[in-house]
């Protein structure tokens, strides 16, 4: 019984190192911060349909990466976020203001899946992969 114990005990801790966090690779930060200054100016209304478009192609990149990683929460996370980013750029066309916040919501929502999974903040300025 007792050494059932440790193996339990064992197989535990090396579990717990499968799930640490991990450094980001240099193109997943890149990504990062590029949905990011898209996401900001979009709520600044600066080139909202442009930077709907190219928030797409960052999605693109993103969820592929997530798929590879076989991450269904990320990649389901990336397709809503990039449907998102659709309704916004459609909207804009339209001059429809509900349509626009309805997809800034939309890709909130799916970023914040994303993290809540996936994100470790380190710091203010520094996020690992979890």
């Amino acid at each position: 019984m007792k050494a059932m114990k440790l193996a339990l005990a064992g197989l535990m801790v090396v579990a717990g190192v499968g799930v640490a966090a991990e450094d980001p690779p240099a193109e997943h930060v890149q990504w990062m911060k590029d949905l990011g200054a898209q996401m900001g100016a979009m709520r600044k209304g600066v080139d909202v349909e442009k930077n709907a478009v190219a928030m797409q192609a960052s999605l693109k990149l993103t969820g592929a990466f997530w798929k590879a990683r076989n991450s269904e929460i990320a990649t389901k996370s990336c397709g809503d976020t990039y449907k998102g980013a659709q309704a916004v750029a459609k909207a804009f066309a339209a001059n429809d203001k509900e349509g626009i916040s309805a997809g800034m919501k939309m890709i909130g929502a799916g970023c914040k899946g994303c993290h809540d999974q996936h994100r470790e903040k380190i710091s203010d300025t520094v996020s690992k992969i979890k």
